[in-house]
């Protein structure tokens, strides 16, 4: 085998090392720790300020694995429960991440399961003068690990190792097409 075909076995098979060792060596990425500040009231629904309620409240943007913190204060007075709505039936059912009840102000947290989608949150209680349905909702959108570094997430550094691996085999077949020319021979 000549010293050419070697060097381009050799630069081939680190090529091939190289993605292997990333593929394996990549950890998954850890979820973020976010923190929302909602304000909630029967008759305006939710607000990221005590002055800016609104229905639907502001959107939730979260990826599946994040930590988030919810800081939770009723302006009303009544008894409120935050929840995701996965199945859009207007009721904390056992799978839907829900806050314990809070009449005044509360501090919980959650991580995000693996369930994607724009779904609804809402306040389920009924306590008192009408109730928290009609107002008190807004939505939440869960996207998958990794999805918010412009779609690329995590495989950016994967895209960038296979185009290293298709440059390396291409200067390798270009010189090994650049070996199998005849040589001229030498002058007299």
């Amino acid at each position: 085998m000549s010293t050419l075909r070697r060097r381009i076995l050799l630069a081939a098979s680190l090529a091939c090392l190289l993605f292997a060792a990333s593929a394996v060596a990549t950890p998954a990425a850890a979820g973020r720790d976010l923190t929302y500040q909602l304000y909630g009231s029967r008759s305006g629904g939710w607000g990221s300020t005590n002055t800016s309620l609104t229905t639907p409240g502001p959107l939730i943007e979260v990826e599946v694995g994040d930590n988030v913190t919810l800081n939770l204060t009723s302006l009303d007075g009544l008894s409120h429960r935050w929840f995701i709505d996965y199945n859009n039936n207007s009721a904390a059912d056992g799978s839907e991440p829900r806050s314990p009840n809070f009449a005044n102000h509360v501090l919980w947290n959650f991580t995000v399961s693996n369930v994607t989608g724009t779904f609804a949150y809402r306040s389920d209680r009924t306590a008192g003068p009408g109730d928290d349905l009609a107002n008190m909702w807004g939505n939440i959108t869960i996207r998958a690990a990794g999805s918010s570094a412009g779609g690329l997430g995590g495989n950016l550094l994967l895209i960038g190792i296979v185009l290293v691996i298709v440059a390396v085999l291409a200067i390798g077949a270009v010189a090994y097409r650049r070996a199998r020319q005849p040589r001229p021979p030498p002058p007299q």
